[in-house]
């Protein structure tokens, strides 16, 4: 059978390509909510649980070819999985819902930022201000993610 030009080069190069990581940023309560649901699915297709621990099927197939749980997830010490994530959101309900839902114990609470407990009430001044007061623990967060991070995807 005649080999297609450039066939087995492209399959070398994805082969020896290592996974890369990606860091999710939620911010406010559309961000949050889209990432709560965007978080679910990856768990759904990933075989994890809410807690990040794989489910009893998912264990059955572990280590299966394909199943690239680490570039949205890091594992932690007692084996559950927790998302390169960081929550951010003035208003304390929407990070409430997130802390106290199905998915508690989900994400790494180090990473669950809410600045101002009284929210910013739908005041963008009130929102910019509080926000500029704490960007450099943002940005502190983010950084510790990304160091912790072995090959973080970076958009080009």
């Amino acid at each position: 059978e005649p080999r297609r030009k450039g066939h087995g080069r492209r399959e070398r190069r994805t082969a020896t390509r290592m996974p890369r990581e990606i860091i999710t940023i939620q911010a406010g309560q559309c961000g949050n909510q889209i990432g709560m649901e965007f978080w679910k699915q990856l768990c759904l297709e990933h075989g994890l649980s809410p807690d990040g621990m794989l489910t009893e099927e998912a264990s059955a197939h572990a280590g299966g070819v394909g199943d690239r749980k680490d570039v949205f997830f890091y594992q932690a010490d007692d084996e559950h999985y927790i998302p390169r994530a960081v929550v951010l959101d003035l208003d304390p309900h929407v990070i409430n819902a997130i802390k106290n839902g199905a998915y508690s114990s989900f994400y790494n609470h180090e990473n669950i930022m809410m600045p101002n407990a009284d929210g910013a009430g739908n005041i963008w001044a009130r929102g910019y201000s509080t926000a500029e007061s704490v960007h450099e623990e943002i940005f502190d967060t983010i950084d510790r993610e990304a160091d912790n991070s072995d090959s973080l995807e970076v958009p080009r």
